[in-house]
């Protein structure tokens, strides 16, 4: 593969950057560990940790809480059942290397799978000479990797998103805080904390398979979420990294499309989506603690419920 990275330069500078305006205080040092004396985990704000060891965390995350939106059952199976990341996962795991960690990318990033047919001896032994070349190496499709590179092509051609993202800033940060309102352990992993003009803001990579309109995003954040998201990680910044007066983060998604032509945009969370996933997040929170208490985490009620139409249905047929 080769070494060369649009933007490689800008942000291996990035991340070796700390802004005090940006952060709002230090990060603790890597080498500190997030566990005390006791075996227990400690708040406090984590560069370079990985995936698996951050998942490990037991305290409360955006995946278990948005179950709240169901039931209490949803959110604990969801906490006491992790699952393998699928296909689409995997790949927005690589993107977020292609864009954020371009020196990993260069040394550990993906490579391409021969197109040979393993049933034949030629094919069988080209493969295996792959796999002894490739090493641990991800391995991806010629198709994937088109993705990869047209998104960091077309990110560092985006005047915005080349300065959220190889700006002054911090990379991939784990953090674990004490929800200040009902104690409940919390955590989060923030993809890039940076300044855009005179604010600061999380910068949070995503990717979706359809345009990235403005109609569209603004679904994919209630789908997903997003904006409860949104809210809980400004939650957790807000009790470590504590900003002066009145100044207040933002919270921006940088979108990267992965249907050709591999576009990316960038989308700032206007305040009344972010004041409602606050309220939704508080919620979730209060939920969680009170079954932590008693031990009983409710599914649906019991008994049986009236079910009809969707609403826009009966208004169709002027039924009211």
């Amino acid at each position: 593969m080769s070494d060369n990275h649009p933007l490689r330069g800008g942000a291996e500078a990035a991340r070796r950057t700390h802004n005090p305006e940006v952060a709002g205080s230090s990060p603790a040092p890597a080498s500190e560990s997030p566990l005390d004396a006791h075996g227990q985990l400690r708040p406090g704000i984590y560069p370079d940790v990985d995936f698996d060891t951050y998942a490990r965390w037991p305290a409360a995350n955006h995946s278990i809480l948005k179950h709240f939106r169901k039931t209490p059952a949803h959110a604990r199976w969801q906490e006491t059942h992790q699952e393998e990341s699928t296909g689409p996962q995997a790949l927005g795991h690589l993107i977020h290397m292609a864009l954020l960690e371009p020196d990993r990318w260069a040394a550990e990033g993906p490579v391409v799978a021969p197109d040979v047919d393993r049933r034949t001896k030629v094919g069988k032994a080209t493969w295996e000479a792959f796999v002894r070349k490739a090493g641990p190496r991800p391995v991806v499709t010629q198709g994937d990797m088109e993705i990869l590179r047209g998104i960091q092509s077309n990110a560092a051609r985006h005047a915005t998103a080349k300065e959220a993202l190889y700006g002054g800033g911090l990379n991939e940060l784990s953090i674990i805080w004490q929800d200040p309102e009902t104690g409940v352990l919390c955590k989060g992993r923030i993809d890039r904390l940076t300044q855009l003009g005179p604010r600061p803001f999380v910068i949070d990579l995503k990717t979706t398979h359809k345009a990235a309109s403005t109609f569209a995003w603004q679904g994919q954040v209630e789908s997903y979420a997003l904006h409860e998201q949104a809210a809980h990680y400004l939650r957790g910044l807000s009790v470590l990294m504590p900003l002066p007066g009145q100044l207040r983060r933002g919270y921006a998604w940088l979108v990267a499309e992965t249907e050709p032509p591999y576009l990316v945009r960038m989308f700032e969370a206007e305040d009344a989506a972010l004041e409602i996933g606050n309220d939704l997040v508080v919620g979730y929170l209060k939920s969680y603690a009170e079954c932590l208490r008693t031990g009983l985490w409710p599914g649906w009620p019991e008994g049986m419920e009236i079910a009809g139409l969707p609403p826009w249905v009966y208004k169709r047929f002027q039924i009211e």
